[in-house]
């Protein structure tokens, strides 16, 4: 060898040699070849230069293909083991997917692969791995734990170290990359999401009924129930409804607004600039510190008191602090007018028609005042748990100071300290603001038309519609046009029944669901409270102080009038009132023709108290005596039963419509018991119906009945159909005393037959063979032989065919 080839040699042997890519070899690489170790010297084209181990053999060559078909062809490592080459990886796997799916999947593919070796994928050889990652000195845990904290501050990835761990597992399996791949990113966009197509079919129809106007108004939730019954009815268990959420956003996907399933009065709302009055959060912080009085229309129908259908309206008063409905009252609405109007010169009635009013009077705002100062009593055919002492109220404690709630429903007594109303007719007069200076009420008016100053009654009528009036049958939502629909058919419930079902509905229903408004505003995560929660926390704090209200307290509340005493009682609105004491000294005897003492407008008249609510009584006031006096009205025994003023209207319209005249008071009794026995029957009820839940199977239709008007009659035969012939034909055929053919009885009066018809019959004409406008036979014996002729075909035909047998059916 020369001293330029050794040279040569020791350049050669001084290069770094790289390790090369997979499936390529390279100068420097120990193989393994026919049961012996050696090492690649140089590649020459296809040829390859090994150089055999420990010297003792010389160099050889030989073709690559040949070294690689050997069977013990091996490329060995540093340690001498053979080179275990890693598979190619999937370059379809991600073929389609999002390219921020595919680039995430790859972050995914290198994190588990440091997390399942120590060092990630293509670390230089002799790399050591992470102190964090060692597999030597960590647990999969902490490796898991320390990876997603390095994807969350490299990446920004907000992940756990379970989804580390699910990743790798998942790569561990099916070891190809497509694993890690997020699968939200490759699904199919669906309309429906994973909802099963039936679901949405039968979502479809209820909303499609209730467009059309075919099923009663309903908000979301009473629709998701329906839909549940209607499922389970279709497709039993196997469908499953998904949860509300889910349900919410099937609706948006549809193009359907959740807020427009109750109905919409059509009415146009002004989002246009306008001025913005300056108000603040409405707060309370103790029981009766605020409290809201509004009216409502609850959008249902009921059975009034004239027997008609009628629309219902509620006054409530709301808490501020607890939220609780301390007081509710309903009352049927007038309609505008009831009869015709009264022309004039029949009865002197005045000419206008009444005016529309709203249903609730201000005597039904002092009641709803009384109801909130005493505990609500327990009514006949309430359930158990209206009870007090079935709620969370501290029943014991309120039992032990007030000795009323033994006997009362679960409702907060609140004694109201500020009342905030609005400018409806109900709050016009005087009666409302002397009611409550005379309990110690301040009252606050509303600015008019600004929601915000009573929107926790407003929001609570949203709230009581949607809970409670919704589910009566008649409900009809705000809809102008559902509102005007018939309701012929329906089963239409009383106001007393609605008024007996809302009132258990506020103790179970609202008084025992948590409100929003009554969270802590200091630790969010403790639970909502309840208003009866509220209310006993507020309690225990501020204490309760019973109100015992009695006979005159309940008679202050009432409207005043004032009014003078005859010798037949006292006159009030076209009744006359009297009390059947005879001590000169006592009842309405020491008022007669007496003069009260009073001066200025009351013009020595005496104080009265009323009700519109039960006008067969009225309350005069002593002020001498200090004493109230009981007047009853003297007709009182022809009606026999409480009535209204409203039904007293009708009565006097009705009996005017007939002529009558205003002052006749015991003919307007008797109409007015008329109409109260019309009232009591009510409209043409129908039985209640048997309606599918969803869960049991629906009842079998009846089957048609068809009317027979023969059934249970006997066959009858011809021979019965035909009189005993007449003793003497030859008279007169056509005799009317005759029981013959046309004649059931004697007439009185005889009839000339010989002088022939005044004018030919064509019918008879016809019937007899001669053609109209002939005489059908002047001379009476053609007539009797024709008579005689057609009875004898007549009687003898049924002998000819008794043998046979008649056929019943034929002679009917």
């Amino acid at each position: 060898m020369t001293a330029a080839a050794t040279t040569a040699a020791v350049e050669r042997a001084s290069l770094v040699v790289r390790r090369a890519p997979r499936g390529v070899l390279v100068r420097g690489d120990t193989v393994h070849w026919r049961g012996s170790r050696h090492t690649v010297a140089g590649l020459d084209g296809r040829s390859v230069h090994l150089v055999p181990e420990g010297g003792d053999r010389p160099p050889v060559s030989v073709l690559l293909v040949m070294l690689a078909a050997a069977a013990d062809f091996a490329v060995l490592d540093e340690a001498g083991q053979p080179v275990v080459q890693a598979e190619l990886p999937d370059f379809a796997a991600l073929e389609g997917v999002p390219a921020h799916a595919a680039e995430a999947a790859q972050q995914w593919w290198r994190a588990v692969i440091e997390v399942d070796t120590g060092l990630p994928p293509g670390a230089a050889p002799g790399a050591r791995p992470r102190s964090m990652y060692a597999p030597d000195t960590t647990t999969f845990i902490e490796r898991y734990q320390a990876k997603a904290a390095e994807l969350h501050a490299v990446l920004g990835w907000s992940v756990s170290w379970q989804t580390v761990q699910a990743k790798r597992l998942a790569y561990r399996k099916k070891r190809t990359v497509a694993a890690l791949v997020d699968g939200r990113s490759t699904k199919l966009p669906r309309l429906y999401g994973l909802t099963d197509a039936g679901v949405v079919d039968q979502l479809l129809i209820l909303v499609d009924r209730q467009r059309r106007r075919l099923d009663a108004p309903s908000d979301a939730r009473k629709l998701f129930k329906q839909l549940r019954r209607a499922v389970r009815a279709a497709y039993g268990v196997s469908v499953k409804v998904p949860a509300e959420p889910t349900l919410y956003k099937l609706l948006q996907r549809l193009g359907i607004d959740a807020r427009d399933l109750g109905g919409n009065r059509g009415g146009r709302r002004l989002t246009g600039p306008g001025p913005v009055p300056p108000f603040s959060v409405t707060s309370a912080t103790m029981p009766g510190e605020l409290v809201q009085i509004d009216s409502t229309d609850l959008d249902i129908w009921v059975l009034g008191d004239d027997g008609q259908p009628a629309r219902v309206e509620l006054t409530c008063a709301v808490d501020v602090a607890t939220r609780s409905i301390i007081a509710a009252v309903v009352r049927p609405k007038q309609s505008a007018r009831r009869g015709k109007r009264r022309q004039g010169g029949q009865g002197g009635l005045v000419r206008a028609a009444r005016r529309k009013g709203r249903a609730t009077k201000a005597v039904d705002a002092c009641e709803l005042l009384a109801q909130s100062l005493v505990p609500a009593p327990m009514r006949p055919g309430f359930d158990a748990v209206v009870h007090a002492s079935a709620s969370t109220l501290p029943y014991e404690e309120l039992a032990a100071v007030d000795a009323r709630f033994a006997q009362a429903a679960a409702r907060p007594v609140i004694i109201p300290d500020l009342i905030v109303i609005d400018h409806g007719t109900v709050f016009a007069g005087r009666t409302f603001f002397d009611a409550c200076e005379y309990l110690g009420i301040s009252v606050r008016p509303a600015r008019k038309r600004t929601g915000p100053d009573k929107a926790v009654v407003e929001r609570t009528f949203g709230s009581v519609k949607s809970m409670f009036s919704q589910h009566v049958n008649t409900y009809t939502g705000n809809d102008p046009v559902r509102v005007r629909r018939t309701v012929d058919g329906e089963r239409l419930w009383t106001l007393a029944e609605l008024d007996d079902m809302l009132q258990q509905w506020i103790a179970l229903e609202w008084q025992n669901k948590p409100h929003p408004e009554l969270a802590d505003p200091y630790d969010a995560y403790l639970p909502e409270l309840t208003p009866n929660e509220m209310y006993a926390a507020c309690v225990a704090v501020e204490g309760y102080l019973p109100i015992p209200l009695t006979r005159d307290d309940y008679l202050r509340l009432l409207p005043t009038a004032w009014v003078g005493v005859s010798d037949q009682g006292i006159r009030f609105s076209n009744r006359t009132y009297d009390h059947p004491e005879r001590d000169p000294n006592k009842g309405l005897n020491a008022c007669r023709r007496t003069s009260s003492g009073l001066r200025g407008k009351k013009k020595g008249r005496w104080e009265l108290r009323y009700t519109p609510n039960d006008p067969s009584r009225v309350w005069l006031r002593n002020h001498l005596t200090s004493e109230w006096v009981e007047a009853t009205w003297v007709h009182q025994h022809v009606v026999g039963r409480p009535f209204t003023q409203f039904l007293w209207d009708i009565a006097v319209s009705q009996h005017l419509e007939r002529g009558g005249r205003i002052t006749d008071e015991e003919a307007i009794a008797h109409a007015l018991a008329e109409l109260l026995e019309r009232a009591a029957r009510g409209p043409d009820r129908i039985a209640r119906m048997q309606l599918p839940d969803g869960y049991s199977p629906a009842p079998q239709p009846a089957p048609a009945v068809e009317f027979d008007p023969y059934a249970g009659r006997a066959p009858l035969s011809r021979l019965d159909l035909l009189p005993d012939p007449p003793a003497e034909l030859d008279d007169d055929p056509l005799s009317l005393g005759d029981t013959g053919l046309y004649a059931t009885g004697q007439v009185g009066g005889a009839i000339d037959w010989e002088s022939g018809p005044v004018a030919p019959d064509a019918s008879l004409a016809a019937w007899e063979g001669a053609p109209p406008g002939e005489e059908g036979g002047g001379e009476g014996a053609d007539l009797t032989a024709r008579y005689r002729r057609i009875i004898a075909e007549i009687r003898q035909r049924p002998a000819d065919s008794d043998s046979d047998g008649d056929d019943p059916d034929d002679l009917r």
